[in-house]
């Protein structure tokens, strides 16, 4: 079967990085490792990211996820996006189909005070956070941060090397709050560093697919 929207896609839009430094304990207890790279991880810079897509192939959408690190994958260092909601199911059947990235479905606020929550389909709150960026916009790039990941779906490995590059500031994150039934409880670790990213493009490519040795 024909994904609905193939690869590769071309997104845009505004959004928020976090980069992490997560220690290895908190990875194991909440970082939802797929069990393909449960003994793989060996931490490096990790990353929450909420995202405001205006235009992408599948329509706009909001997007919220976390990334614990690198993992050490047949020789080679990888990331994987171990926990995610979105607020389409478009997005959700077309992330699934062509990249084996496990969305889930969830609302989205994005407010225009640099507040964003995110809530659960039954209304419980998933997640909060207040920033506020100051100083210049910088160019940001991919080629200066990649995030190559590595995904699985049933018997197939997906590699992905998605590029973007966008505008962005500082922040300060004023609160963040964590509900760790649906999600990696941030609250009490404090980013390397937070940036507002605004405007950003970027390209998820056609993956290289190889069937598990």
């Amino acid at each position: 079967m024909h994904p609905k929207f193939p690869p590769p896609w071309q997104l845009t839009g505004t959004g928020y990085m976090l980069l992490y430094w997560f220690k290895k304990d908190f990875v194991r207890a909440q970082g939802n490792i797929p069990a393909f790279l449960s003994e793989k991880f060996k931490g490096g810079l990790g990353a929450v990211m909420l995202v405001n897509y205006h235009q992408s192939n599948c329509g706009p959408y909001d997007e919220l996820l976390f990334i614990p690190g690198k993992f050490l994958w047949q020789g080679k260092t990888l990331n994987s996006i171990t926990k995610i909601y979105v607020s389409s199911q478009a997005s959700i059947d077309g992330g699934r189909e062509n990249w084996a990235i496990p969305k889930e479905k969830a609302a989205f606020e994005f407010g225009t005070d640099d507040s964003v929550r995110v809530h659960h389909p039954d209304g419980t709150q998933i997640f909060s956070a207040d920033f506020t960026p100051w100083g210049p916009s910088l160019p940001v790039n991919t080629k200066l941060l990649p995030f190559p990941l590595v995904q699985k779906r049933s018997e197939q490995i997906v590699y992905t090397n998605f590029f973007g590059k966008g505008w962005g500031k500082l922040c300060k994150v004023r609160s963040v709050t964590v509900n760790n039934r649906f999600f990696p409880d941030i609250s009490s670790t404090k980013p390397l560093i937070a940036l507002k990213i605004d405007p950003f493009k970027i390209t998820f490519p056609i993956p290289s697919i190889q069937k598990e040795s």
